[in-house]
């Protein structure tokens, strides 16, 4: 009994903690002010100020997340003109993009915060929204693709979404954005943990400068179980691991054949989170 209470205690910070995601970022009020949240845990913090040249006011703010609200008290600190204090409760709303005041004191004003679209995008991948057989594909803008620090992390940002998330590495996050104008990539398409990217619904070719690049032969290339899992190889030389999934590695491999991919690409390292094939 004690086994399935504490599971069901554990089920329920699972879904509180993924109800929004991280809370952490650049929001702006309908006092006229911008304020910077971080969230630790169940803990929020911020700073607001007013957006004068001189701040009119500015204040900070301490609280607790209780399921879909925020307890919690604020104070003005002295870069602004005011001094006032008080609570705050706030409901976390539209899944995290926005918050409301349900409940102030001390002459608090605002009282409807909304995330930055940048900052929300951290929160939200954009998803698959094509599907072809065992293949799905994210379809984007490269001309509207930008390099983007979201709460600390470097992401390649397409309009509300991000796209690919390179940590806290902005030198791979801006060279895989020339990788992607220099062919012309608008789409990613995943066959399981297989990730290729496609130019017009073609396969990108040619070479680019300082480029670091793989050769091989896709006929020669073959699937077999090294060391208890499945992978692509040419040669002696593995190309993509697929741990247990021998059927998604027998499905990539034809994938690189269909699409007569021969060189696979990396920005960073051979292991990096952006990988590409080309001809």
């Amino acid at each position: 009994m004690r086994t399935i209470f504490l599971a069901a205690l554990i089920f329920s910070a699972l879904l509180l903690s993924n109800a929004w995601g991280d809370l952490t970022g650049r929001w702006t009020c309908n006092d006229g002010g911008t304020y910077y949240l971080r969230q630790n845990g169940r803990q929020i913090r911020w700073y607001g100020e007013s957006a004068d040249v001189q701040p009119a006011w500015s204040n900070v703010f301490s609280g607790q997340i209780q399921k879909d609200r925020i307890q919690g008290s604020w104070t003005d600190v002295p870069k602004g003109r005011s001094a006032g204090s008080g609570s705050l409760e706030l409901v976390i709303e539209k899944h995290g993009a926005a918050l409301r005041a349900v409940k102030k004191t001390g002459g608090f004003i605002g009282s409807r915060w909304t995330r930055s679209m940048v900052d929300a995008a951290a929160d939200r991948p954009r998803k698959p929204i094509e599907s072809s057989g065992n293949e799905d594909c994210i379809r984007f803008n490269p001309a509207a693709i930008r390099v983007h620090d979201v709460n600390g992390r470097w992401k390649l940002v397409d309009g509300n979404h991000w796209l690919f998330d390179f940590e806290s590495d902005p030198a791979a996050a801006h060279k895989a954005l020339k990788v992607i104008r220099h062919y012309r990539m608008d789409r990613a398409c995943f066959v399981g943990r297989f990730t290729y990217m496609l130019a017009k619904g073609g396969s990108p070719s040619g070479a680019m400068a300082e480029e670091e690049c793989i050769a091989f032969d896709p006929m020669a290339a073959t699937v077999s179980k090294v060391q208890g899992n499945w992978k692509i190889l040419a040669g002696r030389r593995w190309l993509f691991d697929f741990a247990q999934n021998e059927t998604q590695a027998r499905q990539a491999l034809a994938v690189i054949r269909k699409k007569g991919f021969s060189q696979s690409c990396f920005v960073g390292r051979s292991d990096a989170g952006f990988t590409y094939l080309r001809r």
